[in-house]
């Protein structure tokens, strides 16, 4: 394959889309796949550590990112899958709504460009209306006043008017029985994604993260009300998720959050169908294949008794969070070329399969060599985090959700140890985002060989407040999405 035939890349990240759910409500994408890793595993269970890791195969005792340092600066980019691409003719691009995966936190130090999309910010020309907000005092007609004048004296003054008025549509749903006007953000970010690929005329690698199945959920336009059924006043804010992972079970909780499953769900249709446009706007207009690795940073718990009742991904390790969707998709299926027998498409890879690999499955999909998926199968994977990755429960003990965590699997085995002492084997063999604990099986000896806590600095285990290191903006971002 020529350097100037060579395919457009994408690895879109589904932020927070667990297996199980995915294989159920992503029906479009699953048809379209060539390729589909079953057993894929994510390398941590919330968006820091798993970012660093998909960035550079490894964990956070590795990369130095992790709950306490959410910063991506200990990566050296020469470290990551894309600098290789990048010298071998590849643009590198990220679209991302993550405000983790963004410049505010340097993790756009690995790209050539990065294009942050937010609530405030859906058309990316335009002004970010919260960070004028954030660095403004006046209220009321004052306020739209000012809003409106900056926005004029903008270089896109339409994008930026439109922005502040999608921000207050949304803002105004909140407070009314109505449907959310708008999604979370994925549609710009496909719009965006199109063009940043589309456009140039050499390849492109890209990395894109779509945030919509990420909470806060709430009935918003475009959602299948068929899959979720829910009303238009109910907005998961009503509880805050610390508050179910402190109870016995579900509590009074169960009705609430069976409706989050329901709004999560249709959300997933929702990605799927925003994916598959996606990929019919590339095949229109770009001449140029792309092959799009579809994935998550993680799953989610959503209080099942395998997430043991447990909501959101902080503090855990569970299959909810760590067993992921990694299907690949091109627009031009029979030009994705592999080095097995496809004549029947998709080809299932079922075993066991890792975010380490990633970026091995990306510089073999832009080669010269036929890409061969079963090599990507492993005999052991593992996971790690360190820290809860969000506010501890009122009233929770510290320790304990702030806690180091690291699974090893092996087979149908997922072996469990944490920093406390606690350790866990489960079968992982049933159904996908599933786990069963069996108690009379033990972690083999020298399985876990070091111990948590000697790679963690003493200013990061002091727990400095990474909220006071951000805008104002983005600390208001970091609290709508549960991390503060």
């Amino acid at each position: 394959m020529t350097e100037n035939r060579r395919p457009n890349i994408v690895v879109l990240c589904l932020d927070t889309v667990r297996k199980d759910v995915y294989d159920r409500f992503a029906t479009r994408l699953r048809e379209r796949a060539a390729v589909r890793f079953e057993g894929m595993r994510a390398l941590g269970g919330w968006s820091v550590p798993s970012h660093a890791g998909m960035l550079t195969g490894t964990v956070p005792s590795e990369t130095g990112v992790h709950a306490h340092q959410r910063r991506f600066d200990p990566i050296d980019p020469e470290d990551t899958w894309i600098a290789p691409l990048e010298g071998q003719g590849y643009e590198s691009v990220c679209v991302t709504s993550n405000i983790y995966a963004s410049p505010v936190f340097g993790f756009d130090r690995f790209f050539d460009r990065t294009v942050p999309i937010s609530p405030s910010r859906r058309l990316p020309e335009g002004m970010d209306v919260q960070e004028h907000i954030s660095d403004r005092s006046a209220e009321g007609v004052e306020a739209y006043a000012d809003f409106v004048r900056e926005a004029l004296e903008h270089d896109h003054p339409l994008r930026s008017l439109a922005n502040g008025v999608l921000l207050k549509l949304d803002d105004v749903s909140r407070k009314l029985p109505i449907e959310k006007p708008t999604d979370f953000g994925g549609r710009a970010i496909a719009r965006t994604l199109e063009r940043e690929v589309a456009e140039p005329d050499g390849p492109v690698v890209a990395f894109a993260n779509v945030m919509d199945a990420h909470g806060p959920h709430t009935a918003f336009r475009g959602l299948d009300d068929s899959i979720h059924g829910v009303s238009a006043d109910f907005h998961s804010s009503s509880f805050r998720d610390s508050d179910v992972n402190v109870v016995d079970g579900l509590g009074a909780y169960e009705s609430d959050i069976e409706r989050v499953r329901r709004l999560y769900a249709a959300t997933v249709d929702y990605l799927d169908r925003v994916v598959t446009d996606l990929l019919d706007a590339l095949a229109r207009e770009d001449d140029r294949e792309s092959i799009l690795i579809v994935t998550a940073d993680h799953g989610e718990n959503l209080g099942y008794e395998s997430d043991g009742y447990l909501m959101n991904h902080m503090s855990s390790l569970s299959e909810g969070l760590l067993h992921v969707p990694f299907d690949i998709v091109a627009t031009d299926d029979s030009a994705l070329e592999l080095a097995v027998d496809d004549t029947t498409r998709p080809v299932d890879v079922d075993g066991l399969a890792s975010h380490a690999d990633l970026g091995d499955a990306v510089r073999s999909l832009a080669g010269e060599e036929p890409f061969d998926p079963f090599a990507l199968e492993r005999e052991r994977a593992r996971a790690e985090i360190v820290g809860s990755g969000s506010g501890i429960p009122e009233g929770g003990d510290e320790s304990y959700w702030d806690r180091g965590q690291r699974v090893v699997y092996e087979d149908d085995r997922k072996y469990y140890r944490d920093q406390l002492g606690d350790e866990a084997v489960y079968d992982v063999s049933g159904p996908p985002s599933k786990q069963v604990e069996l108690p009379d099986e033990t972690v083999p000896d020298g399985l876990f060989e070091s111990a948590f806590g000697d790679w963690i600095t003493d200013e990061e285990r002091d727990g400095r407040d990474h909220a006071e290191e951000v805008d104002a903006a983005s600390r208001a971002r970091l609290e709508d999405l549960g991390y503060l």
